[in-house]
């Protein structure tokens, strides 16, 4: 099973990160808000950024 996958480029974002393989959206979304916080500077996640990542998560 190849799992969930998620591109910060999917997004409109310049940035080459990416998640691949993961077990569950879950965990996709999970990682995603660890990268945005760490790399992005967002401290929390806006609702609208949340759907685009929730909507862009493919598997």
């Amino acid at each position: 099973m190849a799992g969930y996958e998620f591109k910060c480029k999917d997004v409109g974002m310049k940035c080459g990160f990416e998640v691949k393989g993961s077990s569950s959206r879950d965990e996709v979304m999970q990682l995603a808000s660890i990268h945005a916080k760490a790399t992005h500077g967002m401290q929390t996640i806006p609702p609208d950024v949340a759907q685009k990542v929730s909507s862009a998560i493919r598997g």
